[in-house]
């Protein structure tokens, strides 16, 4: 398991951490050491394999102890129990554009909401404009949200992801800010079926590449646009 690998999951703890109303503190946690190794130039197996982790800013002695299982072991026990112990609709309300975690435990607290199609209900009854923090636009927003992730969510087949994933890596090669970049996540995994494909890439100038990523032709909607991270709809739903 490399570093993109431990990284989405501890920010995937981060995010169902805030779907269960945890202590921000404790999902902060999550979220720093995430960054931590982002912006690391170690690889994480050799820390762990070193006894190192605890050099790493951040890295307290549960965190260290929840790497160093993943990274053995390819699995953590506390992210699956973390996983099983949250409502399946509640996650997947987390691929409606705009809908984050802190809106979805809302809802969930409120309404008692635990699928999309509980959600879009109580959207065309009205029910949500009336929640403290939501209002008529949040709620036809979600709607919209709603009705695109119907358009686009699909699963993709592997042969099908690699040969989209062959023209963002000749984008990303031909990029004169890129220094590097690799395919990671599922893909590199290569799993037969995928939801998403993830890609990493080295620069001084990340903002660039970012933009540039983000205006590429095929890219139908921007979900997530940071100055180092970026989140896209592709033509096809990918």
């Amino acid at each position: 398991m490399d570093n993109a690998d431990v990284i989405e999951i501890l920010e995937e703890i981060a995010v169902l951490l805030e779907l269960k109303g945890e202590n921000p503190f404790k999902t902060r946690a999550y979220i720093n050491g995430a960054r931590t190794l982002e912006t690391g130039q170690t690889s994480v197996t050799v820390l762990v394999n070193e006894g190192r982790l605890g050099e790493l800013k951040g890295f307290g002695e549960a965190l260290q102890k929840k790497v160093t299982e993943l990274v053995l072991t390819g699995k953590l026990k506390y992210y699956e129990d973390l996983k099983a112990s949250i409502p399946a609709g509640l996650i997947e309300m987390l691929n409606i554009p705009g809908l984050g975690p802190k809106k979805i435990k809302a809802l969930n607290s409120t309404l008692g909401l635990e699928s999309i199609e509980a959600l879009e209900s109580a959207c065309r009854k009205d029910e949500i404009a009336g929640i403290k923090g939501f209002g008529a636009k949040t709620q036809e927003k979600i709607l919209d949200g709603i009705e695109f992730r119907k358009k686009y969510a699909s699963h993709h087949r592997l042969d099908v992801a690699l040969a989209t994933a062959e023209s963002i890596l000749d984008f990303l090669r031909q990029h004169d800010d890129v220094v590097r970049c690799s395919e990671a996540g599922s893909l590199r995994r290569r799993k037969e079926i995928l939801h998403d494909i993830d890609f990493l890439a080295s620069s001084k100038h990340a903002s660039r590449v970012i933009e540039d990523f983000t205006s590429l032709p095929f890219v139908v909607s921007v979900q997530v646009k940071g100055d180092t991270k970026a989140s896209v709809i592709l033509h096809g739903g990918i």
